[in-house]
């Protein structure tokens, strides 16, 4: 068996175990990735790699933890959150006759930073609309199953916190030593569940989708299936927000129109 053979029987053998088409990511990211795990290992082929997972049912949990990218920060991107908070949920939460729990998903949430800042920004508009106990459900979905266990868990190091301002700090999170928990009352409203983004989400009716950094790392093709599952998903109007270097697709042009192109905010046509 030669080195290709080699790649693609490591790619048949994470679908057959995990049922994970790693087909759908860009081939570059994806050997790039696999190049850190084989480093780590001290593996320089293929060959030896595949013989290792033949005979290692617990490398394929570790092989996804290097092929989900968990960089995450709270507000990451603050001025993304600026206008959440300043633009977006105002004229959500203002429109006339609307009812039920604001409906937000958190795609590839990683560790939970994103839905929890999300959290603390609808906890602070509704405050300042005058909206008390305000309704809303965050559906924070990730891939990797350890990093859904910690966002459940919510305890973070104190440095990860230095865009949460200490007025957030103090309001949202309880300190034990150098580490803070997040409160009950932001985890009450966020559920954290395990999906693989190439299959389509059962839940919809969402008023905003975050999706952030993700779909610049899979093909073309599954960028527009993954967005067509975004446009499915959305009520009339909803808001999709993607990543700084991602796109909107010029074949899905005439379902989203671009709102802040600075912050790639999609309104849904």
């Amino acid at each position: 068996m030669n080195e290709e053979q080699a790649f693609i029987s490591i790619k048949d053998k994470i679908f057959e175990k995990k049922k994970l088409d790693v087909n759908q990511y860009k081939e570059n990211y994806l050997k790039r990735r696999l190049a850190v795990r084989m480093r780590s290992l001290q593996i320089l082929t293929y060959s030896g790699y595949l013989s290792l997972i033949l005979g290692n049912e617990a490398e394929y949990d570790l092989l996804l933890d290097k092929l989900t990218i968990n960089v995450t920060e709270f507000f990451r991107d603050t001025e993304v959150f600026n206008e959440l908070e300043q633009a977006i949920l105002p004229e959500i939460m203002r429109a006339p006759g609307r009812s039920g729990p604001l409906k937000v998903w958190s795609a590839g949430c990683s560790t939970g930073e994103e839905p929890y800042s999300i959290a603390m920004v609808i906890e602070e508009t509704a405050e300042r609309l005058g909206v008390l106990n305000p309704e809303y459900e965050i559906y924070a979905t990730d891939l990797d199953p350890a990093a859904l266990q910690k966002a459940f868990i919510g305890s973070f190091e104190g440095r990860t916190l230095n865009n949460v301002a200490a007025a957030r700090k103090k309001r949202f999170f309880s300190q034990a030593g150098g580490t803070f928990l997040v409160s009950e009352r932001l985890k009450a409203h966020i559920k954290f569940i395990r999906l693989n983004l190439m299959e389509k989400y059962k839940e919809n009716f969402f008023e905003i989708v975050f999706c952030r950094n993700v779909i610049i790392y899979f093909t073309r093709e599954l960028q527009k299936t993954v967005l067509t599952h975004y446009y499915d998903s959305l009520k009339p109007d909803g808001i999709l927000f993607l990543g700084k270097t991602e796109t909107m697709l010029q074949d899905l042009r005439d379902r989203f129109r671009c709102i802040n192109i600075k912050e790639r905010i999609f309104k849904k046509i």
